[in-house]
């Protein structure tokens, strides 16, 4: 059986983008449909992910060694005032029902609040109850608008508390990215001269 305990959860960076890419391409179709609101091709999840790039992405993955079995996004609305977000969430089958959903919104909520993001939008399809029953844990707001659901999170405002955790959870996440990121071979100057 599966347990969460066994993984590590913490932020995404670009470097490993392509974990994030092959993970939202390992989703079965049914979770595929339920994360992106229709049948998706892998050209679309390639594109989706390089946007990912932009500024005021954040990615935050579950990762059971170095294969990301869930994602947690936020991505700022920069037309918005007062500042908004949209957040999306991803569980691969055989880790659903385990709680990834709920700690991956924690930490996008807490994101959130340390930008000072006044809401954060999520929609799901009507049949996406797994999403709903999240949202709702979380006292969103929803609405149901022509076979979608919004649901909205107002964050709290940032406290030296949320500040300071998401400091050292994103320390500790580079330092266990960067020691886990393959070695390469890196050429060496020959400094004999010529022989």
């Amino acid at each position: 059986m599966k347990s969460i305990e066994a993984l590590v959860i913490r932020r995404l960076w670009p470097a490993e983008f392509s974990a994030f890419r092959a993970h939202l391409k390992r989703l079965d179709a049914d979770s595929r449909q339920m994360r992106f609101g229709g049948i998706v091709s892998d050209q679309f999840i390639d594109d989706y992910v390089d946007s990912a790039h932009r500024l005021g992405t954040v990615v935050y993955g579950a990762l059971d060694g170095a294969t990301v079995v869930a994602t947690g996004e936020l991505r700022t609305i920069f037309d918005a005032w007062p500042i908004a977000a949209e957040a999306a969430f991803s569980v691969e089958k055989d880790w659903q029902d385990l709680g990834l959903g709920d700690t991956l919104m924690g930490r996008i909520i807490t994101v959130a609040q340390n930008r000072g993001i006044s809401t954060v939008y999520m929609i799901c399809m009507r049949d996406n109850v797994r999403m709903q029953h999240l949202a709702s844990k979380h006292r969103a707001r929803l609405r149901v608008e022509d076979g979608e659901i919004s649901s909205h999170v107002d964050p709290s405002w940032p406290t030296p508390t949320s500040l300071m955790e998401e400091f050292i959870d994103s320390a500790n996440g580079f330092v266990t990215a960067v020691l886990s990121w393959p070695l390469r071979e890196v050429p060496v100057a020959d400094w004999g001269g010529e022989q």
